[in-house]
């Protein structure tokens, strides 16, 4: 398992989602996507509710205020 980081500070969605999703088509079963987010609706719904539908495992850590680091594991 690789892990693999993702810095989408200061990006609005839709971007912050499509960055994601770019990202995860490259990592293999069991692999990790740490991504820093200051946007809150990518952090709280798009992102989380776009990778649980597509299987895969995330959580969310509100590392300061306005700062998200989201954990994404490719199921």
């Amino acid at each position: 398992m690789v892990e693999y980081k993702l810095d989408i500070l200061g990006k609005v969605c839709p971007y912050c989602l499509l960055a994601v999703r770019n990202e995860m088509k490259k990592l293999s079963l069991g692999d990790t996507l740490v991504v820093l987010t200051d946007h809150p609706p990518a952090a709280t719904d798009t992102i989380p509710y776009d990778m649980k539908k597509k299987g895969n495992e995330i959580s969310s850590k509100k590392l300061q205020p306005g700062i998200w680091e989201l954990t994404i594991t490719k199921k």
